[in-house]
């Protein structure tokens, strides 16, 4: 089985965990292709795809967006996970925020999307601007500051697990 592992990543958290996942895929046996969205010109010869993006300004990133929107109808006959990396799922009932809140589910509902998740990322204040700095502060609950989130909470065994959890539900 040949799986697209798809991501679309600001400053690249996102597709190191897709490397990470497309690992573990191919521990399955799974033929796992890791690749920026923007670079996939087509889907064809794939029978399944893990797809994720980080949370921007409260929303998938646009290239994610026009991926999905580009290859929907080849996309919606195949199994489909999708992850998303977001900071805010280390806050108190973050992650059922995120879930709820950041995931366009309208979209993933259309492409008959068999599971979503949602994983804190990597974030590195010195390597953002100060607008997405300015976005990033406004959208904390504010119990903590966000300062002390300058660093690297990607959970690998947790992703491993998932990818794991993927993995078995393709061979369904």
């Amino acid at each position: 089985m040949k799986i697209l592992v798809g991501y679309a990543s600001a400053h690249g958290s996102t597709g190191e965990i897709a490397q990470e996942m497309a690992k573990v895929l191919e521990e399955y046996q799974y033929t796992a292709t890791v690749a920026d969205v923007t670079q996939v010109t087509s889907v064809d010869g794939y029978d399944g795809f893990v797809l994720g993006s980080p949370i921007h300004a409260g929303m998938w990133l646009t290239e994610m967006s026009q991926f999905l929107s580009r290859f929907g109808d080849q996309l919606a006959v195949k199994p489909i996970y999708f992850f998303i990396t977001c900071i805010r799922v280390l806050e108190p009932q973050g992650m059922e925020h995120v879930i709820k809140d950041y995931v366009n589910h309208a979209v993933l509902n259309k492409l008959h999307v068999r599971e979503t998740t949602a994983f804190a990322g990597k974030l590195t204040l010195g390597d953002i601007d100060w607008d997405e700095r300015w976005t990033l502060a406004a959208r904390f609950d504010g119990a903590t500051p966000a300062a002390t989130y300058n660093n690297d909470f990607r959970e690998w065994d947790k992703i491993r697990v998932w990818s794991r959890h993927v993995a078995d539900g393709f061979g369904r």
